[in-house]
Order: structure tokens, then C-alpha cells, then sequence
């Protein structure tokens, strides 16, 4: 089933993964700075970081908090030998027309070395820009065929090609038999709908709803009482993060208390208790908890936010952005030239990622394993919440088998 859904699953995915990641301007973003050296005055290192942090239906500013409560703490902590690293945010508004002015001034400033954390939807246009510039990508929440299978994108984690996968396998081992499926009203989640159908059709669950969604809908209480109808053993809703909350709150007035499931990169914790106060949720993520401080870098990365960012949201979104900045600086740390062509070099030579405890171990050096070749991490997890009450066994498991894995320490 793996070979089978690799293709369509690349071309769809830049439009779902809006299902669920000093400052400067650039030609697509709103004018900030902010100074985050943390007093260092040396020759400074830049990274750039572009994502739809404001517009659309799905916009998210944690991956611009995430970014920078990394790089704070990386200054706080002396840099990288020494010298600063600078961190230059796009905002794309969500549409590409401002991801292609952002591009083209990142990579014509020679002196941005790397694009690291946060998620632009539009790589596979930029595709030949990027290439021609060879602009290391590390990091991202893959979103586009580009992140899936381009030799200059470097992942940690597999988004929503292995996190939905893995939040339907949940609901089969959950024991649900008859299931309802909401998802969007658009062509590239035809895809979707056959990824989780395949999950379902192989384990005998008679998906009894299905119910498409058009994705400017506000009144929810329509689709949801569709997909209620005759009280499925369990829900599954996979539209815009907005929609889900609102989602949830349908459900529950049409008197349905079943099981709720849906992809939970944009949530907190404390989203997540609100909203299961009426039932039992089940939530899909692809790395731990954001707020669990059992590993390392879960902990180190919950103290960079309330030191540096305290407004901002602890999600699966945020810790990435945290976590691509991380490994940036693993790499540049580990060259005697920071330059675009040695951090390319180097971060294809790194055989032992640094990820705190947060993944399975990492290796750039040799080829991926899942059929997506710039997908290096096939874990995913799932988060179950029960009368308001967040529980996570501290599983990570791994695509297409569901075996339980080992995190690297």
C-alpha cells in the first residue's frame, strides 16, 4: 500500500496540510524586527524562514515563534562559536504570489545560508529557483511534493502522508467498526479520502458517512449531522484546523458522544481539553506532545518558549519550527565555513541527528526508508483525550506497520 500512495499523496498534500506549520521583511510579509542576538556582536549567521504566519483560512504564527524562541536560546547560549544567528521571517499570506516575492529575495541574498522550520505551501513552483540557488531546506513541516521527495529538503518529521495514516490506524485498533468521514469539498482530497479509505477498507471498517465539506463553510451543524447519522462508532474530520473546534461543538449537539478523531498539529493542550469535554477525542500528531517535557529537547523546547516567546502557542507547528533552527545550528556548528554549499555538505554527511529524545534516530547520510525520499522520520503518534482529560501513552509508531519505536536519546 506504501508504493501506491506515494505519488498522488505528493502532488495533494500542499493543499492538505491546511487541514491541520533579526527579523526582516521581504517582498510577501509585513514589516517587523526585532533584535535577537542576545548582545552578541560577531559576524552573524543568517537563516531565513518563510510560512503563512497571517491570511487564509488556516494561517499560523506559532512557526514564527517557534523560529525565533530557538534562536534566542541558541544567542542566550553564545551562538555558534561565537557568532550570532540572524533570523530573516517572510509572511506568505498564504497564497503564492507572496511565497514567489519572498523566494526570490531569500535566495538572492547570498548571505542567508539556509531555510530552516516554520512551512511554505508553495516550494513546487519555486522548485527550479531553489534548485538553481541549491538552498539547503531543513526542518520544514513538509507540505509540497518538493518536501517529500527533493534532495535539498532535510525533514524530521512526516506531516500528514504518515500522520494520517497513523490517526486511522488508531481508530481501527480503537475496536471502531463503522465509521464517518468528513473531509473537503476539493479535488486533492481525493486523495486523502482513498489514503484513510485504504486503512479502513483493509481492517473490514465500513466507512457508513462520508461527507465532503466545502471549505468556505461556517455553519457546521449541517455536515454534522450527516455524518452522525445512524451513530458510527467513531468520527473522523479532516478539514481546516480552523473548522475543527466548531466542528467538535456540532458534533456534540447533534447529542453524538462517540469518538471524535482529527489531525492535531495546530492544537494545545489546553484546545484539546476544552474540546473534549463533550466525548472522547482521538488526535493525530506526528512528533511527542509539544508540551511534554519527558525528553530533552520537549523540555528544553517548552523553557525557550516561556523564556523567549510566552505568548506563543505550544503545538506540533511551533516545536518543529523550534526544532529545524536546532539542527541548523548542529550543522553549522560542525563546518569551518558557513556558506550555503558547506551547510548542503554538511548536513548531507550528518549520520546521528540531534533531536532530543523527539524522534526516532535520524540518519541524512543514506535513503529513506518510507517512499518518500526526503522523509527521514516515519513515526507517528496519536494523543486520546476522555472527559476533558489529555492522556498520551508516550508511544511513537511507525508508518504503515504500527510498531512501536525507539527514540534516539
Amino acid at each position: 500500500m506504501l508504493g501506491r500512495i506515494a505519488r498522488p499523496l505528493a502532488t495533494a498534500v500542499a493543499t492538505v496540510v491546511s487541514l491541520t506549520a533579526v527579523l526582516a521583511a521581504c517582498g510577501g510579509g509585513d514589516d517587523e524586527s526585532a533584535d535577537l542576538s542576545g548582545g552578541l556582536t560577531g559576524n552573524p549567521i543568517r537563516i531565513a524562514a518563510i510560512g503563512g504566519l497571517s491570511g487564509g483560512v488556516s494561517s499560523n504564527p506559532e512557526y514564527a515563534s517557534g523560529a525565533r524562541a530557538a534562536v534566542r536560546a541558541i544567542n542566550a547560549n553564545g551562538g555558534i562559536d561565537g557568532r550570532p544567528l540572524d533570523l530573516r521571517l517572510c509572511d506568505n499570506h498564504q497564497n503564492g504570489t507572496d511565497s514567489a516575492n519572498c523566494f526570490r529575495e531569500i535566495l538572492a541574498d547570498r548571505e542567508i545560508v539556509a531555510i530552516a522550520g516554520a512551512s511554505d505551501n508553495y516550494h513546487d513552483a519555486t522548485r527550479s529557483q531553489i534548485e538553481a540557488a541549491q538552498m539547503p531546506i531543513i526542518g520544514q513541516y513538509p507540505v509540497s511534493g518538493f518536501d517529500l521527495t527533493n534532495p535539498l529538503a532535510f525533514n524530521v518529521n512526516g506531516a500528514v502522508v504518515v500522520g494520517f495514516h497513523g490517526l486511522a490506524q488508531d481508530v481501527v485498533a480503537s475496536g471502531a467498526r463503522r465509521v464517518g468521514l468528513v473531509t473537503l469539498d476539493i479535488p486533492t482530497a481525493d486523495v486523502i479520502r482513498k489514503t484513510v479509505g485504504d486503512v479502513f477498507r483493509e481492517a473490514g471498517i465500513e466507512v457508513v458517512n462520508n461527507v465532503q465539506l466545502a471549505p468556505s463553510t461556517a455553519d457546521l451543524s449541517a455536515p454534522a449531522q450527516q455524518v452522525t447519522r445512524d451513530k458510527p462508532d467513531a468520527v473522523v474530520w479532516l478539514t481546516f484546523a480552523a473548522q475543527t473546534s466548531v466542528a467538535v461543538k456540532a458534533l456534540r449537539a447533534t447529542g453524538y458522544d462517540g469518538t471524535v478523531a482529527f489531525a492535531g498539529a495546530g492544537f494545545e493542550k489546553d484546545q484539546l481539553e476544552g474540546m473534549g469535554a463533550g466525548g472522547p477525542l482521538t488526535v493525530g500528531l506526528v512528533l511527542p506532545p509539544a508540551w511534554d517535557t519527558s525528553s530533552a529537547f520537549g523540555k528544553q523546547f517548552n523553557e525557550d518558549m516561556a523564556a523567549y516567546e510566552p505568548d506563543g502557542k505550544v503545538d506540533e507547528l511551533s516545536l518543529n519550527s523550534w526544532l529545524g533552527v536546532q539542527i541548523f545550528a548542529q550543522v553549522a556548528s560542525s563546518i569551518p565555513t558557513v556558506d550555503r554549499a558547506s551547510v548542503l555538505a554538511g548536513i548531507r554527511k550528518l549520520s546521528e541527528v540531534d533531536t532530543g529524545g523527539l524522534t526516532p534516530p535520524i540518519d541524512f547520510t543514506v535513503k529513506s526508508g518510507l517512499p518518500y525520499a526526503a522523509i527521514y522520520n516515519p513515526a507517528y503518534t496519536t494523543v486520546h483525550v476522555r472527559d476533558g482529560e489529555v492522556e498520551w501513552d508516550g508511544t511513537l509508531r511507525e508508518f504503515g506497520t504500527g510498531k512501536e519505536l525507539t527514540t534516539a536519546s
